[in-house]
């Protein structure tokens, strides 16, 4: 019975993100989805009493990887090289939105519910929280000397982080035809270079 319960919920929120990848935000209604899900309206309001409700759990599912994917990345600054960690943490990004191009419609989150204090507030968070994991990553990196000191750790993650989200949008409008893993890999991999020093990440591997 449990296990039932979470599966329509979880139908109820993978619906939701359909609809706003197939016709934007405001497509979303209970009664579409209960219309897809052959459930009564009804029975979609048990779950979520709100509309809102579903699109905070919405957010929830966009963001479901965020706090173990940052911890495993320091893991592997660790165990690894503090630049694997951060293209690590960007591919890893684009692997799943890859496998679920739909999700990747909520990538401009906050202007998608702005003005809607609770679900801005929370899409705000999670652009934040991302932004400050690279930026933590890239603190790493330096304190390795595999990126330049002089560097500005806040502004480094700013350019991946904005880069990442307009390359997802060119992915949208292109219709997915391109991989997106490989291209924001190559470009992250450009700007480490760019950034950092390579014989310092070489010796740091060597060593590790």
């Amino acid at each position: 019975m449990g296990s039932n319960l979470t599966h329509r919920r979880e139908s109820i929120i993978l619906n939701a993100i359909e609809l706003i990848h197939e016709f934007g935000i405001h497509s979303v209604s209970t009664k579409e989805i209960a219309r897809r899900l052959e459930l009564s309206e009804s029975t979609v309001f048990k779950y979520f009493p709100k509309k809102n409700d579903i699109f905070l759990a919405v957010l929830e599912q966009f963001s479901v990887y965020d706090k173990d994917l940052f911890f495993t990345s320091i893991e592997k600054s660790k165990k690894s090289s503090p630049r694997e960690a951060i293209i690590f943490y960007i591919d890893s990004y684009a692997s799943y939105y890859e496998n679920y191009p739909q999700i990747t419609a909520l990538m401009q989150a906050y202007e998608l519910f702005r003005g809607i204090p609770e679900l801005e507030t929370k899409a705000r968070d999670i652009s934040l929280s991302r932004l400050e994991n690279i930026q933590e990553l890239i603190k790493i990196a330096q304190e390795s000397n595999i990126i330049k000191n002089d560097i500005d750790a806040e502004i480094l993650a700013d350019i991946i982080y904005s880069t990442f989200i307009g390359l997802c949008f060119k992915w949208r409008i292109k219709g997915f035809r391109f991989s997106l893993r490989n291209e924001m890999r190559q470009i992250t991999q450009l700007l480490l270079d760019v950034f950092g020093d390579k014989k310092n990440d070489y010796v740091y591997n060597a060593r590790g």
